[in-house]
């Protein structure tokens, strides 16, 4: 015997966001130095991947990631020498 429960509100409403819109890797970019004419950067440039699972909290990661650990990341990147 099969038990069909009535749809709530929510299941009748369009999604416009298809969930395979996240990206795969984020990319945290510093840039040290004077911007010169036109915007272009001249001196130091820094970076880390972070992958989208960890960033968004998908798959293995229970949790997106929080403000404070994307400061860590960019002050570990400013300590890199």
């Amino acid at each position: 015997m099969t038990i069909h429960l009535p749809q709530g509100d929510l299941a009748r409403v369009t999604c416009h966001e298809s969930d395979d819109a996240y990206p795969t890797m984020i990319e945290i970019v510093a840039w040290w130095g004077p911007v010169g004419k036109a915007g272009a950067r001249k001196g130091k440039r820094r970076s880390i991947e972070i992958p989208a699972d960890q960033f968004f909290g998908r798959g293995r990661y229970g949790a997106p990631m929080s403000g404070d650990y994307v400061v860590g990341m960019i002050d570990r990147l400013r300590r890199q020498k």
